[in-house]
């Protein structure tokens, strides 16, 4: 193993430990409780591209909340936005139709146990056709994904507290930590030999 390999693993480790770290201090901290990011074919350089474009589209199902979807839809891309290592990213339910980006964010609020993430890109409204437990109780859980077209890239899922609203800091914190880990900095699993082209 040459001295280049060695510093790009270690460099590699030493970026997933700190992920876990983040994700253990920040759930001691305020009982958010996110599993491991899932990356199929991720590429962070992408995020630069996406950042070149303008606001990422984003689909929020669900409304967990007695309020309106149109202000639920804006509390979740606002929190969103900025939520991101590097670059900071933008995203927004509405995009001009110019921007033609393939890759887009769904964000199911209330999520059912067997919301299935890898199905999501492809069809968001099925997060709730059937579902194995009702949205509702103690806990509100998130489930956010990032897609190229109808393929998953990264997926990420999380549970606080039940917040009282969509302007509730509990909320936001959720919907910031989802998508903290939805773009890591890096993917440990991508090999030059099968990273997905990236479309234009």
């Amino acid at each position: 193993m040459n001295k280049k390999t060695r510093s790009a693993r270690s460099l590699t480790t030493k970026l997933a430990i700190s992920a876990a770290l983040l994700t253990f201090l920040t759930a001691c901290a305020n009982q958010t409780v996110l599993r491991p990011v899932q990356l199929d074919n991720y590429d962070p350089e992408d995020l630069f591209y996406l950042a070149g474009k303008g606001p990422v589209k984003t689909e929020v199902i669900g409304n967990p909340f007695n309020e309106a979807k149109p202000q639920v839809d804006r509390s979740t891309t606002s929190a969103m936005t900025g939520a991101t290592f590097r670059p900071k990213l933008a995203f927004d339910t509405e995009v001009p139709p110019e921007q033609n980006s393939p890759y887009h964010v769904v964000m199911v609020l209330d999520a059912p146990t067997n919301a299935r993430p890898e199905k999501l890109c492809a069809n968001p409204e099925d997060a709730y056709r059937p579902a194995s437990t009702q949205p509702g109780g103690s806990d509100l859980r998130v489930v956010a994904v990032y897609c190229v077209n109808d393929r998953r890239l990264s997926s990420i899922a999380g549970t606080a507290p039940r917040p009282a609203s969509s302007s509730d800091p509990r909320f936001h914190k959720l919907i910031q930590e989802a998508t903290l880990n939805l773009f890591p900095l890096d993917n440990p699993d991508r090999r030059d030999g099968n990273r997905l082209r990236r479309i234009r």
